[in-house]
């Protein structure tokens, strides 16, 4: 009888070896012999439709685990570039992308990329071709070179997204599958659509596989050790993310104590414009499937920004906001989909915090969308209540038409030491996109946000009170022979009207742009521009408006191509303006790829203005001969597509050399004054060491070592000597160790 037990058991672990299925780029197992087969692909970037010069066969399959793809890439061996970079970092090497579109509503597709040297980045497309890194999946993929070619082989589980109710044996899907060859300089697809044209996701093809959905729940821990040296304390927090799936589109994710033990850190950054500087989010559960909520508009809106949630209290002397909870439900029905979003700021001994809520709702249809967004926030610090909501549509004619429009409004509710300051806001946007031909397209867009509009609550927009009307036009011609080096040339035309609520003239321009591609991958380019002159109405901080002339510039542009080991571009502009005078900004950087998973590179970005104009405050400037310097060196070492090292150190450094000092009439002009202008530097540094290393997919142990410095001082300094007094003024010092873990 045990002999019996021994032997079944040995059967069923015998079996379930044979059908197992290992990702490992090498396509041996039973379930690809009866695999789907695809090998119609062309040309999509250059835009020829052409047949493509290397043969690609994708294979598709499905079993309880998930959907598999594999994918043939027959070229020599000697011309695959295989260089490696970091997980979620742009591949510039030879790759395969897989976009899925689950729900087939064109509403949301997501894109998995594996590259030769197995470099794997995966992001979400919306609004038809807007593409975004911030989302994660768990998903596997293997890629292995041999004489033939390289080998992709890729596993999509089920419960990586949310999918619609499903009663057939089969789903449907909708997908687009391309293939990037750098010896080429092309991408081939398997059909004649690319995310750089008008129509994207709503021209995938059609994909059934065999239906195996079901519900899950997945578990997050966090747990994070760190030591703050400049403060001699050591700090210790945890949290956790929970996602559940019904299997029938429904989507519930919450967090528990979210905002800590960031490993991505900010890139330093000097504003002295009047404009706020916009921050990407990346803590991971306001990136991971956010797509519903990514409203994006004219002039750089976003209905809903997540960097909000935790920033900096309304009052008191804390940095940021400890963030108590946050909960995100979602549901996608055929071409449905609605969400809700909300969270919890926990407060401190001198602050209430903040509540957040944002809801919304998408339909889309073969031809038009229409979307509603509302969003709250309770600001009780400052007795401030803020609403917001956007109506948005979109209309599809043909697949040479486009036009997106919006409509918002604002309310805020604020009472101030017994006085009043409710407002509402209303703003409009519009865009037309006509693609003529294959290669020549055109758009034009109107814009309005009146001045009571106030969206920064919780979105963002760098300014209100703004009217503005934007044509753009592209012709890119392909015709080129076997006999030239040149595979591409493009010509933009741009065309630029701005001006407030009061109809006063903010900025007019006209600009060109020319690029040439060439076959090597390198390309060149040149842009033009002609500005008149206008009034700039936000520079003097409500303190008057500022008459500027008018200005020029002139650009070039060159990237080498990205074949050989060591790689660069660059690009110098020089322009006269109002602002800034005689303006020279150039920028250089190199790279070198030791193997294909080492690589290192240095950016430099130089500028030097002989007149930059900058406010000192009420209606006093001051013009300053400025140099500015922006460099960053970094090091990536991927010794794994489980382990990967990067050190990065940036220096940032401003020398101000003081010229005149101006007051501000009545009449907007600048009057030179007596009053004595000082000189100024300032020089700021920040270096990272991480080390991540992927315990199982999605659970990551991460440990970072952080610096930074900086000083600022009233006096003139060279550049080249402030590079040790900003490294030596530390201001932040900390090791930290963090580990994200899916229990299940």
């Amino acid at each position: 009888m045990k002999l019996r037990i021994i032997y079944f058991l040995l059967f069923v672990i015998c079996s379930s070896s044979i059908a197992e299925v290992k990702i490992d780029g090498k396509l041996d197992e039973e379930i690809w012999k009866s695999a789907q087969k695809f090998t119609d692909f062309m040309v999509v970037n250059p835009y020829t439709l052409s047949l493509p010069e290397y043969q690609t066969e994708v294979f598709v399959a499905s079993d309880s685990k998930g959907i598999y793809f594999g994918i043939i890439n027959y070229q020599p061996k000697d011309s695959i570039n295989s260089d490696s970079s970091a997980r979620d970092q742009s591949i510039l090497s030879d790759k395969n992308q897989i976009v899925i579109d689950f729900a087939t509503n064109g509403i949301t597709a997501y894109s998995f990329e594996i590259g030769a040297g197995n470099s794997m980045r995966d992001g979400i497309y919306s609004d038809e071709k807007n593409y975004s890194s911030e989302w994660d999946g768990n998903w596997i993929a293997k890629s292995i070179v041999d004489e033939t070619g390289w080998v992709s082989e890729v596993l999509i589980p089920w419960d990586i997204v949310s999918m619609k109710n499903n009663d057939e044996q089969e789903r449907t899907l909708k997908w687009y599958v391309s293939r990037t060859s750098v010896n080429t300089n092309q991408k081939f697809a398997n059909i004649a659509i690319d995310d750089n044209r008008q129509r994207f996701l709503t021209g995938f093809s059609e994909l059934k596989v065999k239906d195996y959905v079901s519900s899950s729940l997945q578990v997050f821990g966090y747990g994070v050790a760190r030591y703050d040296f400049v403060g001699s304390k050591d700090f210790y927090d945890a949290g956790a993310d929970v996602f559940w799936k019904s299997g029938n589109g429904k989507q519930l994710t919450a967090t528990l104590n979210p905002n800590f033990g960031q490993v991505e850190s900010d890139s330093l950054v000097v504003n002295f414009s009047a404009t706020e500087t916009f921050f990407d989010e990346k803590r991971p559960f306001f990136t991971e499937n956010q797509s519903l909520f990514d409203v994006k508009g004219a002039n750089g809106l976003r209905m809903i920004h997540t960097r909000r949630i935790g920033a900096t209290p309304d009052v008191g002397s804390d940095t940021s906001s400890a963030i108590d909870a946050a909960v995100k439900f979602s549901d996608s029905r055929d071409n449905m989909t609605y969400g809700v979003l909300a969270a919890k700021e926990a407060g401190g001994s001198d602050y209430k915090g903040r509540d957040f809520f944002a809801g919304r709702y998408l339909f889309k249809s073969e031809k038009q969308s229409i979307g509603l967004t509302g969003t709250y926030v309770d600001r009780e610090d400052i007795n401030r209540e803020a609403k917001a909501f956007a109506f948005e549509h979109e209309y599809l004619h043909g697949d040479n038409l486009r036009v997106e429009s919006q409509v918002l409004g604002t309310d805020i509710q604020q009472s101030v030491n017994g006085e009043n300051l409710d407002k509402t806001g209303v703003a409009f946007w519009s865009k037309i996109e006509h693609e003529i031909n294959d290669n020549y397209q055109q758009s034009l867009q109107v814009s309005s946000y009146d001045e009571d509009f106030e969206i920064n609550d919780f979105g963002y927009l760098g300014r209100n009170n703004v009217r503005s009307l934007n044509y753009e036009s592209v012709y890119k011609n392909t015709n080129f022979g076997d006999d030239t080096v040149i595979q591409q040339k493009e010509y933009y035309w741009y065309l630029n009207h701005t001006e407030n609520a009061k109809g006063l003239s903010l900025s007019n321009d006209v600009s060109v742009e020319s690029t040439i591609k060439f076959k090597d991958s390198s390309s060149f380019s040149w842009n033009a521009f002609i500005a008149t002159s206008g009034v700039d109405d936000r520079i003097s901080r409500n303190n008057g408006l500022v008459n500027y002339h008018e200005g020029y510039g002139v650009g070039f542009t060159y990237r080498s191509n990205n074949i050989n080991k060591f790689r660069y571009h660059g690009f110098i502009n020089l322009t006269d303006s109002f602002h800034n005078g005689n303006e020279v900004h150039t920028h250089f950087h190199p790279s070198y790829f030791f193997k294909d998973n080492y690589s290192v590179s240095l950016s430099i970005f130089y500028n030097y203005s002989d007149s930059w104009l900058n406010w000192l405050g009420d209606n006093e400037f001051g013009r300053y001969d400025r140099k500015f310097l922006d460099t960053s060196l970094d090091f990536n070492a991927n010794f794994s597509q489980r382990q990967e090292l990067r050190f990065r150190l940036q220096w940032l450094a401003m020398d101000a050399h003081a010229g005149g000092f101006y007051q501000l009439d009545s009449s907007g002009d600048l009057i030179t004054t007596n009053s004595e202008l000082s000189d100024f530097h300032l020089s700021n540094t920040a270096l990272q060491l991480r080390y991540r290393y992927e315990i199982a997919p999605l659970s990551n142990l991460y440990i970072v070592y952080s610096r930074g410095a900086g000083i600022f001082e009233d006096t003139h300094m060279n550049i080249s000597n402030l590079f040790t007094p900003g490294f030596n003024e530390v201001d932040s010092d900390m090791f930290l160790i963090k580990v994200r873990y899916k229990f299940f």
